[in-house]
């Protein structure tokens, strides 16, 4: 009996997930959206690829009150996937991956997290094998599913509560609340520098987008490391002058990182901070 494997370039939710991120991300930047015109193409009403997509949305956001129900849905959105016309879905998939490589670097968008990325895969493996393939984790896909979709009792998030109560309040009441917030946020990074606002904003920006995200710090880094030295070299006390030399040498390996966290970019605000105060001293 043959394990079967999950594959993200077979995977068409998955695909369209990550599509969905980048033009995000394109969107917010304000460049040109290369993303949105390959989703109007691949994703159109008439194309296959359409119609699988909306199996798998029907297996994320149905909701059942029995297992029992539950089941008998897989089945049904199971039976209406075999009906697609395998062949054209096959070749729409393979144009739509080599597309998104000549546009993108895949495995760098393969990198974005996905947070119901294990429902997806169980429906990838659900539409690509017959049970008979391994009726053992078929069937383990079919539980992943069937927890997904069976309606439980959830505790409501509080900030849930919070932005319904404030979505409730009068437009006056809400504009002003948020000068309020906008007010609170410039006097709390009003100390920021140039270059520490312009890598919080990048960081925003590119937040689902690791490639530019690791580009930008890739070329802001060089210039944090000539800072620090070219003002180690005014340094007359030999301890300073060392712990300078060192965190210079500590400072992230973008390549090395497979993604860019809070943390990497705390860092590095206080990597400015460092090289202000210096300057401030000589």
């Amino acid at each position: 009996m043959k394990k079967l494997k999950h594959s993200k370039y077979k995977n068409t939710g998955i695909l369209f997930e990550l599509l969905v991120r980048k033009l995000t991300s394109e969107t917010l930047s304000s460049n040109k959206s290369v993303t949105i015109d390959i989703i109007k193409k691949y994703f159109g009403k008439s194309t296959e690829l359409s119609k699988e997509l909306h199996l798998y949305n029907s297996l994320v956001k149905e909701q059942f009150k029995s297992e029992a129900h539950a089941l008998d849905y897989i089945r049904t959105v199971k039976s209406a996937y075999d009906k697609l016309n395998q062949s054209v879905l096959k070749r729409q998939r393979y144009n739509l991956v080599k597309e998104i490589s000549e546009k993108f670097v895949f495995t760098d968008m393969a990198k974005t997290h996905i947070n119901n990325y294990k429902v997806l895969a169980s429906i990838n493996m659900l539409f690509e094998n017959e049970e008979t393939a391994n009726p053992k984790q078929i069937m383990e896909c079919k539980l992943v599913i069937v927890d997904h979709v069976l309606l439980t009792e959830r505790v409501k998030p509080q900030a849930d509560e919070l932005m319904e109560a404030f979505t409730a309040q009068p437009k006056d009441i809400r504009l002003l609340s948020y000068k309020l917030l906008v007010d609170k946020f410039n006097e709390k990074y009003s100390v920021l520098d140039e270059s520490q606002k312009q890598l919080l904003n990048k960081y925003i920006v590119n937040v689902n987008d690791t490639t530019a995200l690791k580009e930008y710090i890739r070329k802001i880094i060089p210039g944090i490391k000539s800072d620090l030295a070219a003002q180690s070299k005014t340094i007359t006390d030999q301890v300073t002058k060392i712990k300078v030399s060192k965190l210079s040498e500590m400072l992230c390996n973008v390549e090395s990182m497979k993604t860019i966290k809070e943390s990497h970019v705390l860092s590095l605000l206080r990597y400015f901070d460092l090289v202000r105060e210096l300057k401030g001293m000589h």
